[in-house]
Parts: structure tokens; sequence; C-alpha cells
């Protein structure tokens, strides 16, 4: 006859608060978007290469502010 394998079932927990225990503090952040309107990249200040150069397409990027949630 033909081997048989055995599997075994894998069982994997993710830690996964209620919704409302988790509580989101949003504040001001200094902030470097794209100037181009076509794309999208932004980064906060505090990740921003030393260039500020976009990630994603290479243009110049300027300084703003948005409010985002706290890290």
């Amino acid at each position: 006859m033909g081997h048989t394998s055995k599997k075994e079932a894998v069982l994997i927990f993710y830690g996964k608060r209620k919704e409302e225990d988790i509580e989101v503090i949003m504040v001001d952040t200094e902030i470097y978007s794209c100037i181009d309107q076509s794309c999208i990249g932004w980064m906060r200040k505090d990740f921003v290469a030393d260039d500020l150069l976009c990630p994603m397409c290479g243009n110049e990027m300027m300084h703003e502010i948005r409010e985002l949630p706290k890290i």
C-alpha cells in the first residue's frame, strides 16, 4: 500500500484586543510630503532621509503638519 503521511494542525494565536480597549491618541505631527500632486508619498519627520527626497518617486518633499495617531 501507499505511504500516508500524518499532517498536524498548527495553531497560531494572535492577541487582539477589543476595539473599545484600544485608545487612539491623535496628535499634530510634523511630516514631509511629496511635492508631486500625483504622488501620495509622505513620511513622519523622525523617519525622513537626509536628502528629503520622496521614497516613492524621488521628487522633493515639503514640510507639513498632519493629525496622526501617536506612535
